[in-house]
């Protein structure tokens, strides 16, 4: 039998409760009505911190896990809530499976990100900006920013329940890693890995700042469109291609050049097309007169020019386009630049030098227009790259900075995953892995901005030429730059390293390296954190760490998913869907939800457009408010989810349903305790059928949650736990077992007795790295009452659970759930018939099923609740009147009903449902090749509602 089929036995039974007679009421006296989080989740934090159970147990570490840093530019949302619950699970389990765990807490310093966050809130609160303040006030008010939003960022941590071992908590910013930073940068320097030259960089005019790749993001449009930017007044219009004409030099011809950025004229140096483009061959070596920098410019052919982008032929700008420069670096053409680090025009722009680079745009096309060379303006799908941080549109300069050689660290990179040497969970990352790495060019480190590591270089002054030294302090600065130079003064730039640089050093710097004290922690056991980042933080520790040290990082990688809203909507300040832990923990209303939106608005946090789609979307999807689920419901919400998928989607409707699957679990410890009593239980000679099955499902339960957790399956785990807990062991064992605990026959009542107990002291040690403080709170009662629990400061101080082949009995399984379809099959004809109509129940069978059903026969009345039940021999059964036959598999049962009436009603209502399954399960499987549902999680989501529907096809009675 499918024991998926088990599920129906919620409904089945939960509504027919009977209670036995041998109650002891005196021992729930203290034990509340219902599971209140409230207070007794601060409890166990206090104990767990007083008494270090988060610390490893010994030096010798099976276990290293680094918790990703979370940015102390704000607090933690719930994707950082997913990440802590992950690495907490694994945590949990490997000490009671007897590890010694390090799993270390940290918080980034953030760079761009918190010194941009800074500046909104110094903007907002006190109207000024880090120029007005000057750079030391100001790096004074990011760190009285980094303390607060640190300490709420600890306090939420530990509320979530995280076991981090604070002895090693680090922070990016400090002297240690300072300490690293330069060590690393200068030993890369002197292993030619780090050179500083002059290159396209990604620059934010509004930040003065050069950006890096996960910092920009992209706005399609695919016609023209009009975008509002940061800092410039009017709308700019994107999505829009020019064609204006350059007149050939010496004739009459002329040829039309397309470009989406004729602001940019001002800098071009050719003409390019494709050398096979018939259109233009002939004029390929002439030259052209520019409009603009009145002077002749050439027509070149270059492969790389795609002869149906507009005309087919392209201005070329190397000083602002990284195809451009490639370009002009293979024809050796001049590189010119025309726009300031403010988004204004330079000098190279003549009458047009210091005007804002989108009024040049304008303006150059009215005179363009006018000048009678514009050729024709259309629509243009376009891809406009963004500052994530400010919101400004991005411009490509050339800028001398320090870059780092990235070549020869990703051929490493990527070897290490061939090689499995390094592997990625799940495996379809592999592939993004080594194309990515494949392709990577050298990495651009130099940022110019306040806060962040100061770049370990230092300038040679007086010198002739600009010489730069790079050393570890200053006075070794002076003491190389007099050594090679002769220059006895030295200036370090002014500009700090990319935040990724000292992240990708953490799994060294945040162990103490380059100290020898590191090797005891290095390499880690597992980084687990979100698959965005895997290549602009994952593999770049990788490649520096390998590259130091010579020796991987880590030898396994976990990447989660990106969580997202219940309509799958990544989770933004933008689209004001951005949900915090403790709304869901502790609860808060619609008017709470809004006035926390008002406080981050006059914070500087949510602009005005964010704040307004806030607050439509909390009207929408919380009118009523989030109900408070506890921290252990939104730990088990979490982990239900596949995290390996693409999305998760985050219903807080999961979180109520889940508030009340720990009440379940807190109910079922009441009720045995109810019906049990101080005396010690050993496990009797002789256990019933009933409790054989359920002790052997608890033997599966267990192997597969530990599978699981191997296999970082959480939501298997999570699945095999809730259909063993809820229908096998609450839902249908309780149920039946109720009859034998008021029976007079003291070893079926030992049996039941015993079985109950095992079962819900084992549950609560499997289930406890997911739901921490329930199953410490209950689990301290228990003991307290039951012998059976050790009695123990702590659950997370117990054993796990482990599988033993002799606790399976797969044979037994097979045959009981013959028993189990009986049962299933009588309750599903409650669906088509009201039970008062059912006089009898006849189970006719064979010799082979009869002793089974007839020793289980009191577990069959108990469930289905007809006590007129009757086990029959299929050779000499004679079938009654008024009786209505169900062909089952291995048994027939026969309904004897009040009239024959009922019968015909019953036909006609089986027929009308399947006909109304087939026609759902037809219009979901056409579903499933729409757009729409192309994405993973929708597809599964589909799929296993057209599987549950299948389902409820075979079970329609087949009556004879």
């Amino acid at each position: 039998m499918n024991f998926n089929k088990l599920n129906d036995l919620k409904r089945c039974f939960i509504l027919y409760r009977t209670y036995c007679n041998k109650l002891n009421e005196a021992r729930i006296a203290d034990f509340p009505n219902t599971y209140e989080t409230k207070g007794r989740e601060e409890y166990w934090n206090e104990i767990w911190l007083k008494n270090n159970y988060f610390n490893p147990k010994n030096d010798n570490y099976q276990i290293k896990m680094l918790l990703p840093p979370p940015n102390v530019t704000g607090v933690l949302h719930l994707g950082h809530a997913l990440t802590i619950t992950v690495e907490d699970i694994l945590a949990r389990w490997h000490r009671m499976k007897g590890d010694s765990v390090l799993w270390v807490p940290g918080l980034d310093h953030a760079g761009i990100a918190t010194q941009v966050a800074v500046e909104k809130n110094l903007l907002a609160t006190k109207q000024v900006t880090r120029h007005d303040l000057g750079r030391e006030k100001f790096l004074e008010c990011v760190e009285e920013w980094k303390r607060d939003k640190g300490d709420k960022i600890k306090k939420q941590l530990k509320n979530l329940g995280a076991t981090l071992d604070w002895s090693h908590e680090y922070f990016t910013m400090s002297k240690e890693h300072n300490k690293a930073v330069n060590e690393a940068f200068v030993t890369l320097h002197q292993r030619n890995l780090v050179y500083r030259h002059k290159d396209l960089v990604n620059w934010s005019p509004t930040l003065r700042s050069t950006i890096s790749d996960i910092e920009v993001e992209s706005i399609k449009v695919d016609k023209k469109t009009d975008l509002k930017v940061p800092g410039y007044s009017k709308n700019v219009t994107f999505g829009e291609i020019v064609d204006v004409a350059f007149k050939i030099k010496d004739c009459e011809d002329e040829i039309a050049v397309s470009t989406t950025r004729v602001e940019s004229m001002f800098g071009d140096v050719a003409i390019a097309v494709h050398p096979e483009d018939p259109r233009y061959s002939g004029y390929i070596g002439q030259q052209v007169w520019h409009p603009l920098r009145e002077t002749f410019i050439p027509i070149i052919a270059d492969s790389s020019v795609r002869q149906d982008f507009g005309t087919g032929a392209v201005k070329i700008t190397p000083g602002h386009h990284h195809q451009d420069l490639e370009i002009a670096r293979r024809n050796a053409l001049e590189i010119i630049e025309v726009i300031n680090e403010d988004g204004t025009m330079n000098e190279r722009a003549k009458n047009y030098s210091g005007v804002h680079r989108f009024d040049v745009r304008r303006k150059l096309l009215d005179e363009l227009t006018d000048r009678g060379i514009i050729r024709g303006i259309k629509d243009h799908a376009m891809v406009i790259p963004v500052c994530s941080r400010s919101g400004d549109v991005i411009e490509y300069m050339m800028r001398e900075q320090w870059f780092v050689s990235m070549r020869k660290m990703a051929e490493k990179a990527m070897e290490a995953v061939t090689s499995h040497k390094l592997k990625l969970n799940p495996s379809r990352f592999e592939e993004m892995w080594l194309d990515y790495l494949s392709k990577t060019k050298d990495w651009c480190v130099s940022r110019q901005l306040w806060w962040g590591h100061r770049i370990p270089a230092y300038k040679c002054l007086g010198s002739q030429n600009e010489n730069w030294v790079v050393a570890s302090s200053l006075a070794e600065a002076r003491y190389v730059a007099k050594k090679q130079f002769g220059a006895i003064e030295v200036q370090q730039d002014d500009d700090v390293l990319d935040t990724w640089f000292s992240a990708g050093l953490l799994p060294l710097s945040a162990m103490g390296w380059p100290d020898d004290k590191y090797t005891k922690y290095y390499p880690l056991s597992l980084m687990e954190t979100g698959h965005d980042i895997m290549m602009f933080w994952v593999a770049r520790m990788v490649m520096l760490c390998s590259e130091l040290v010579g020796k991987l990082p880590y030898n396994e990688v976990l990447l989660h998913g990106i969580l997202c809203d219940a309509q799958g909507k990544k989770m933004s300040k933008s689209r004001g869907n951005v949900i915090l832990p403790e709304y869901v923990v502790d609860g808060i209303s619609l008017e709470g939800l809004n006035a926390k939106a008002e406080e981050s608005f006059a914070a500087g946090i949510l602009s005005k457009a964010e704040l307004k789609h806030t607050l439509t979307v909390n009207s929408k999807m919380f009118g009523e408010g989030i109900d408070e689920c506890g921290i252990d419901a939104l730990r088990l919400t979490l982990s239900s989810h596949n995290i390996k998928n693409e999305k998760i989607s985050f219903n807080v409707s999961e979180c109520k349903t889940n508030k009340h699957f720990c009440n379940k679990i807190w109910q079922a410890c009441k009720y045995v305790l109810l019906v049990t009593d101080d005396s010690v239980i050993e496990k009797p000679g002789n256990l019933t059928t009933v409790d054989k099955w359920v002790l052997s499902r608890l033997a599966f339960m267990v192997d597969t949650v530990n599978k699981s957790f191997e296999e970082r399956n959480f939501y298997k785990a999570i699945k095999a736990f809730r259909q063993f807990f809820y229908y096998e062991f609450c839902d249908f064992f309780i149920e039946a077992t109720k009859p034998g605990l008021q029976t007079s026959n003291e070893d079926i009542f030992r049996s039941h007795r015993y079985s109950l107990i095992r079962c819900l002291e084992v549950s609560l040690r499997t289930i406890s790295p997911v739901m921490p403080y329930l199953c410490e709170e209950l689990y301290s009662r228990l003991a307290k009452k039951l012998p059976a629990f050790t009695q123990t400061p702590s659950i997370m101080k117990l054993k796990y659970p482990t599988f033993e082949e002799d606790d399976r009995d797969c044979k037994l399984e097979e045959r009981f759930s013959q028993v189990l379809q009986i049962i299933l099959a009588v309750r599903n004809i409650y669906t088509y018939v009201n039970k008062s109509s059912i006089l009898e129940v006849h189970i006719v069978t064979d010799k082979d099923n009869l002793e089974l059903f007839e020793d289980n026969i009191n577990v069959i009345i108990a469930t289905t609740r007809i006590s007129d039940t009757k086990i029959l021999p299929e050779n000499t059964y004679v079938v009654e009147e008024n009786s209505i036959c169900s062909n089952e598999s291995g048994f027939k049962l026969y309904y004897l009903l009040k009239d024959k009436q009922i019968a015909g009603q019953m036909t006609d209502k089986v027929e009308n449902k399947k006909i109304k399954l087939e026609q759902n399960i037809e219009k979901l499987s056409k579903s499933l090749s729409q757009e729409k549902y192309k994405t993973e999680e929708s597809r599964t989501k589909i799929e296993n509602q057209i599987k549950h529907l299948q389902y409820e096809l075979e079970k329609i009675p087949r009556f004879v």
